[in-house]
């Protein structure tokens, strides 16, 4: 299973997750920002805070998302 490497926040809510095989994932959060999940990263300091241990993508622990996630959330 891939690990994820780094996770970079980009512009307009979209966020970049590079793979430890050298893939990486474009997620674009905007149209989840209304959503009770994800309405904190509306807040672009907050959104920028997200780090990875990974295994999963987190704001803070107030949010978590896994690595399948990753791959559901971009499909979308």
């Amino acid at each position: 299973m891939s690990r994820i490497v780094i996770v970079t926040p980009k512009d307009n809510h979209c966020l970049e997750v590079v793979l430890d095989n050298g893939n990486n994932v474009i997620i674009d959060f905007t149209s989840r920002l209304h959503t009770v999940r994800f309405s904190m990263l509306s807040d672009k300091d907050y959104f920028n805070t997200v780090r990875t241990d990974g295994i999963f993508v987190r704001w803070n622990y107030h949010i978590e998302i896994s690595l399948s996630e990753v791959f559901e959330l971009a499909r979308k």
